[in-house]
């Protein structure tokens, strides 16, 4: 039998939870230790171990801070963390580069232990390297199992930062709403909106009452400028995708994803509408950039615009804002679709972490209990959320250091929410800016301003998919 170094550990670690009587089911990840407890991995020796634990990281503008981090755990543990920067605008070849060093006649003593990613994708490259993760305490630890990348059972890749994507709501203009003695719906709060037919009901009596509450429109009107429509176009997209990616059980590593069945497209269809309808203008849409959409919104003239946890860096740049990050919060892209009648957010994971399977058992457990020291520990917390700014899916950290960025807090909070189901979406697997530009942006604006059907729309969308997809596959 095949033992698992990472199993071991972990269950070593779950046995000593069972004794002191915090361990509760979790679906996929084995049993969690209560999110409010901080780990503690191993004790820290009073020198240095001689082991080191190398890591690769992608990304250049955050170099200093793994060195800093990489310090403060040799000074806890006694290993030593070689940290490992990309050094091109390649990082997935240069992390295939580095296990092929592996292979070579005397092992790899500098190969990655620990290594992160940003396109599931790139699995390709590193299949044969990467370890399972599932019974790790990190991953036990995640709100949502279903953010793990899972292939063939396995927890290949376990997210570090996530980005969510829904409708953003100006709370003050909705409060003012539900103290309407002239609203007709029987709404008090945003707790009240749960469905697209809630949703669609709300939306309405805000336009009845528009006047009243100072609006030009319900909903901030699209942008249609070239390289300017991803809310609306591929962002919105990935909330169907999302869902038949789910149902169709689809992997995010193979080809199964270029073709789609739209098997949701009436749910985006209605959706779409419904914006189309309330909103701010429907005049000038070819010319209008992001920012204008988040203008008309910042200065109260819409209640709800299409955005991201990235939200309030454009909010705080719109001219005359009048809007502050206290008064703004999420609400799902709910779309009338039958399989998923309760819906949260779209949430995209932005990178992963993943252990190398092939390195010698001693740096498997290395790099499992920095893994497990990093998003559990108040220092590694502190390292993922305040250093980098992640938005890090973990329970532990939702609870003891949420991110100080109001919408990614919220978005966290969505994912904790049992009944209701969100969307894990994949941008990173959308054929690319031509598509966005051309086929996907081109086509939702001659839509909305009735030169194109949907059905034409909706024929034009499969077809560009699976040409720019096929496009994308032979780059890989």
């Amino acid at each position: 039998m095949n033992k698992n170094p990472i199993r071991i550990a972990a269950a070593l670690g779950l046995c000593a939870a069972l004794v002191c009587g915090f361990l509760a089911a979790f679906s996929g990840c084995g049993a969690p230790a209560s999110p409010g407890e901080q780990e503690t991995t191993h004790v820290p020796p009073a020198q240095d171990t001689g082991l080191v634990l190398n890591v690769f990281q992608p990304h250049r503008s955050r170099a200093a801070f793994w060195e800093e981090l990489a310090a403060d755990y040799k000074a806890l543990t006694g290993v030593t963390v070689a940290v490992r920067t990309a050094n091109s605008a390649a990082p997935a070849t240069e992390l295939k580069e580095a296990f092929k060093e592996e292979e070579g006649a005397h092992g790899a003593s500098n190969a990655p232990g620990l290594f992160f990613f940003t396109n599931p994708r790139e699995h390709a490259a590193w299949k044969d390297n990467a370890a399972d993760l599932i019974d790790t305490t990190a991953c036990q630890r995640l709100a949502d199992r279903r953010l793990a990348l899972t292939v063939n059972d396995q927890v290949v890749g376990l997210p570090l930062a996530v980005e969510a994507f829904g409708i953003i709501c100006n709370k003050k203009i909705l409060n003012e709403y539900f103290n309407l003695s002239e609203k007709e719906s029987g709404f008090n709060s945003l707790a009240d909106i749960a469905s697209y037919r809630e949703l669609e009901e709300l939306v309405k009596d805000i336009d009845a009452n528009k006047a009243a509450l100072g609006l030009d429109g319900v909903f901030a009107a699209p942008a249609y400028k070239e390289g300017e429509s991803a809310a609306w176009s591929t962002r919105l997209l990935s909330v169907p995708v999302g869902y038949e990616m789910e149902q169709r059980k689809l992997g995010a590593t193979g080809e199964e994803i270029n073709r789609l069945d739209l098997r949701y497209e009436t749910g985006y269809h209605g959706f779409y509408d419904l914006h189309k309808g309330y909103g701010t203008t429907n005049e000038g849409l070819e010319n209008r950039s992001y920012a204008d959409a988040v203008r008309e919104f910042a200065t109260g003239r819409a209640a709800l615009v299409l955005g991201g946890t990235d939200f309030l860096g454009h909010l705080n740049s719109a001219v005359g804002r009048t809007v502050e990050a206290e008064d703004i919060a999420f609400l799902p892209a709910f779309m009338n679709i039958e399989e998923y009648k309760a819906q949260g957010l779209a949430f995209e994971v932005t990178e992963y972490a993943a252990i190398n399977g092939k390195a010698d058992q001693e740096k498997i457990k290395a790099a499992g209990e920095f893994l497990n020291w990093l998003v559990t520990s108040e220092r590694g917390m502190d390292f993922l959320v305040n250093k980098l700014g992640l938005t890090a899916p973990y329970d532990n950290i939702i609870e003891n250091a949420p991110p100080v960025n109001a919408l990614a807090a919220d978005a966290l909070g969505w994912l904790r929410k049992s009944e209701i189901t969100n969307a894990v979406t994949y941008g990173v697997l959308s054929p690319g800016e031509e598509f966005r530009d051309k086929v996907l942006g081109t086509g939702l604006y001659d839509y909305h301003r009735g030169e194109n059907t949907w059905d034409r729309f909706k024929a034009d969308l499969s077809a560009g998919w699976e040409t720019h997809r096929a496009r994308m596959e032979e780059n890989w």
